[in-house]
């Protein structure tokens, strides 16, 4: 039987997004649970020449970020692994997060637990500058559209 784990996605792989497809099930199993809070406040900010959202590994400043939480099997995380080059530019750790929509949209207090995310670790500090947004959308009134390059993905050091 597969093993199954929470996933907390809070930028382009939400649903609507530019990159949501990589929840298709070539990739394995993705199942969406309903929208969810972090517990803790995190910056989550917008750089690159591509526009990318990160969520800054700085526990305690920015916002409760407004994300999805789903239940993947082993193979679509590792797939998920790959397709965000962790651990090598995000690093998968566990944060507290909690549901606050279920998948049929009704409104939720669910419990508070902890769940799967990536994490920018290696940034430069003026990042903590930047705006700072409590849920991502590619197309929002930040004016940042999302940019795919088929290029390696930018390392912190030339954000």
């Amino acid at each position: 039987m597969a093993a199954f784990h929470r996933l907390f996605v809070y930028g382009t792989l939400k649903r609507g997004q530019p990159n949501a497809e990589q929840f298709g099930p070539k990739n394995g199993v993705a199942n969406y649970i309903g929208q969810a809070r972090t517990v803790q406040k995190w910056p989550l900010v917008i750089a690159s020449q591509c526009n990318i959202p990160y969520l800054l590994d700085r526990e305690g400043i920015g916002n409760n970020i407004i994300g999805e939480i789903y239940e993947v099997d082993d193979k679509m995380l590792q797939h998920c692994d790959v397709f965000e080059n962790c651990p090598q530019y995000y690093q998968r750790t566990t944060i507290q997060v909690q549901l606050i929509e279920d998948s049929a949209g009704s409104k939720v207090e669910g419990n508070i637990d902890d769940i799967f995310v990536y994490v920018l670790r290696d940034f430069k500090d003026f990042m903590l500058e930047l705006p700072q947004y409590e849920c991502y959308d590619s197309c929002g009134p930040h004016g940042l559209t999302y940019r795919s390059s088929t290029d390696d993905i930018s390392s912190p050091d030339e954000i």
